[in-house]
């Protein structure tokens, strides 16, 4: 690798690090995966079609939504810097991702194919431990959301993702928020007017 190459893989080393990887195996992994560029308004994954692939996004920012039949969009999550972005359930099980996934901005990824991450983890205790903690991850992330739906207030639903995503609200339009948090736009403004007026 060289100084361009190697920016996209440094926190995925260290979690690798972290989870017993290192040297050949590590090795192994850059060879069989590869730096991508992905434009803002690309799709990574549509709905209704198979997933090949995880990505590590190392710089730029996506969203996961649902997109509904007549015609809305439902945002179930977003993935920042140094997050994974894929739809696990698909790619374990060969079956369609029934959400889709947008970059909202220029964005750059480590792509890694799901035969790869098979071979690793077939080989190695260490890889098998890595995929466990970010399948962990995902699953803690999951919950959290639909006990946060089932349970608070929209106004509280607001207040978590502002501390879940640190700074996002000035990355992505309003609506993309209340989507989220599962508002309109219009209830979200006049939610943020009658909560900075407590």
């Amino acid at each position: 690798m060289n100084a361009e190459t190697d920016a996209p893989y440094r926190a995925l080393e260290r979690r690798a690090r972290e989870a017993g990887i290192e040297g050949e195996d590590w090795v192994r992994f850059v060879e069989n995966t590869r730096v991508r560029s992905i434009p803002k308004g690309a799709l990574l994954v549509s709905a209704g079609e198979p997933v090949n692939d995880a990505w590590f996004c190392s710089e730029g920012l996506f969203r996961l939504f649902y997109p509904l039949p007549d015609g809305r969009e439902y945002n179930v999550a977003f993935s920042t810097e140094n997050d994974y972005v894929t739809s696990y359930g698909a790619m374990a099980t060969g079956e369609p991702s029934a959400f889709s996934i947008e970059a909202l901005e220029a964005s750059t990824v480590v792509e890694i194919g799901r035969g790869v991450l098979r071979e690793l983890m077939d080989r190695s205790h260490g890889w098998e431990r890595f995929v466990r903690l970010a399948v962990e991850r995902l699953y803690i992330r999951k919950e959290e959301r639909e006990r946060q739906l089932l349970y608070l207030p929209a106004l509280e639903r607001y207040e978590a993702f502002l501390r879940k995503y640190p700074g996002l609200d000035r990355r992505i339009p309003q609506y993309h928020i209340a989507s989220y948090i599962g508002v309109s736009p219009v209830s979200l403004s006049r939610l943020l007017r009658s909560g900075r007026g407590r």
